[in-house]
């Protein structure tokens, strides 16, 4: 009884045993449920985050290339229509020369007609004045003399009639005197009313004469107005010199457009007066050139901001997955331990001997406490293993992602090195437009041309510019080629050989080794 008393106190303090393991098993599963809620809600909240990220990175490049292609496309609109505006005016200035100069050629030819026909008319109207004064000038004679003889038949009359009281003889010549000078008035009177249509016709054609003087005059004004206004449109418009120029000037601008000058283009465009206009020209394509380095620098800054969010992303990444990677861990090693004690303690209690009544009893009462125990532990280890699945394929979708974005990010360093490999190559071009003419294009422009406007620092430029030395040097190719032992190698004998003393005391050893070699040779 005492030995079944033992045994029955020692299963009572192992049953409770049991029970405190079996609640702080159900506390851990719950603790386990909690903790993989909020994995859960983190993990979701990490998808939405990247997703979010990266549908913004997505729509920040796809704005970035719609803008880029926009603006290249409005600038070669621009330079086409600013060509097809500058051949259009050039056309309409070369059209509107040959016009005014036909226009001027016809008013020419036009003023030497009317002036020669004016010149006939006036010495056709002079002549015939001329001749028409003569005329006047018969008749005035001829009227003057046949008054004078109209004076002497009147005396002869006179006189004759004085003689008729004394000779009645002579009626007859008084009568044929009388006749004569009846005769003789008619005449004048005739002459007279000649004279007198004369002088109305005279009159007349001198008033037809004037008025043809005054329209001659006024279309002669007209003429000149038309003349000067033809001579000053054609000094407003631009002479041969001026659509010469204007034609150089639209080959300058398609060749600082296209970036296509040749050499012999350039010295015939660097001569004389034309100089001033390409530095001008070369000046805005230096400014543009500028502001496309400008564009590219802010690019490139929110690439690499871009990039450094994706590295801090990829560290956040790999922290929590190798945090899970613990939590798996430990999780695994804490359900093997488990299942070790409770295999451990039914074997216990399947090697106890139980064959009496008493103890019958506690084993009955007992065998359904350790059977619920049993079934609550099974289903714990299979929510566990549930948990260590998800977990794992958990793991795997985030080394997925992970690979993905070491990929995003080796996209993004291969962009940034095609974007530097394209600045490098503008600020070539910026260098070679520069360098022509350095002296006068800084005279032109402000104080600080090297530097960049819009941005404000010069950091940048100088790293560019390192860069591209670093390209056109041959000897930093070479250097970047040579293996690092060469480079200790050649360090050490410049080393070496920087102090006078050594260099002296290694002059001797090529001739000796030479000997030495000369010797071996012979035998």
């Amino acid at each position: 009884m005492a030995d079944q008393d033992q045994k029955l106190s020692e299963l009572e303090t192992e049953n409770r045993k049991m029970k405190l393991e079996l609640e702080e098993y159900r506390a851990e599963s719950a603790h386990l449920k909690n903790q993989q809620a909020t994995i859960r809600r983190l993990e979701e909240r990490n998808r939405q985050l990247e997703q979010q990220m990266e549908e913004k990175v997505r729509e920040m490049v796809e704005m970035k290339q719609r803008s880029l292609a926009e603006d290249s496309q409005k600038t070669l609109e621009a330079l086409k229509d600013r060509e097809r505006a500058l051949q259009d005016q050039l056309r309409q200035a070369t059209e509107s020369v040959k016009n005014m100069q036909k226009l001027h050629e016809s008013a020419q030819s036009q003023l030497f007609e009317l002036r020669t026909q004016s010149e006939e008319d006036r010495t056709a109207k002079e002549a015939e004045v001329s001749l028409l004064m003569d005329e006047v000038e018969r008749a005035q004679s001829r009227l003057v003399s046949l008054e004078r003889e109209k004076g002497d038949l009147r005396s002869q009359l006179q006189t004759t009639n004085e003689d008729t009281s004394n000779n009645s003889d002579y009626m007859d010549p008084s009568d044929i005197l009388e006749s004569s000078l009846n005769a003789k008035e008619k005449i004048i009177s005739e002459l007279n009313a000649e004279l007198r249509n004369i002088e109305s016709t005279l009159s007349s054609e001198k008033e037809m004469h004037v008025n043809e003087v005054k329209k001659l005059t006024a279309l002669l004004s007209e003429k000149e107005t038309a003349i000067t206004e033809l001579k000053k449109e054609l000094q407003e418009r631009p002479t041969t010199r001026l659509v010469d120029d204007l034609k150089k000037k639209v080959q300058i601008l398609q060749a600082v457009g296209y970036n296509s000058i040749e050499a012999e283009d350039w010295e015939l465009a660097t001569n004389g007066e034309e100089m001033s206009k390409l530095e001008a020209l070369l000046l805005d394509k230096n400014r543009k050139m500028e502001h496309e380095l400008t564009q590219l620098k802010v690019k490139i800054s929110e690439k690499s901001s871009l990039l450094e969010e994706a590295e801090k992303k990829i560290a956040e990444l790999t922290s929590k997955v190798e945090e899970q990677q613990k939590l798996i861990l430990k999780l695994e090693d804490d359900i093997l331990k488990g299942c070790s004690s409770t295999d451990r303690r039914s074997s216990l209690l399947n090697g106890w001997d139980l064959q009496e009544i008493g103890s019958n009893e506690v084993s009955e009462g007992t065998d359904p406490r350790n059977s619920s125990p049993d079934q609550d532990q099974s289903s714990m280890l299979k929510v566990i293993c549930n948990q260590r699945d998800r977990f794992r394929t958990r793991l795997r979708e985030t080394e997925e992602e992970l690979r993905r974005l070491k990929e995003k990010y080796e996209m993004l360093a291969v962009e940034l090195e095609k974007t530097k490999a394209d600045n490098v190559q503008l600020y070539g071009k910026i260098r070679y437009v520069q360098d022509y003419s350095h002296e006068k294009i800084v005279s032109r422009g402000p104080k600080k041309y090297a530097e960049d406007i819009e941005s404000g620092s010069s950091d940048v430029e100088t790293k560019y510019k390192k860069m591209y030395e670093d390209d056109i040097n041959p000897f930093a190719a070479f250097s970047r080629k040579v293996d690092i032992f060469e480079h200790i190698i050649s360090n050490t004998c410049y080393l070496w050989y920087c102090t006078q003393l050594n260099y002296v005391l290694f002059l001797p050893y090529p001739g000796k080794g030479s000997k030495i070699q000369g010797t071996w040779s012979k035998r």
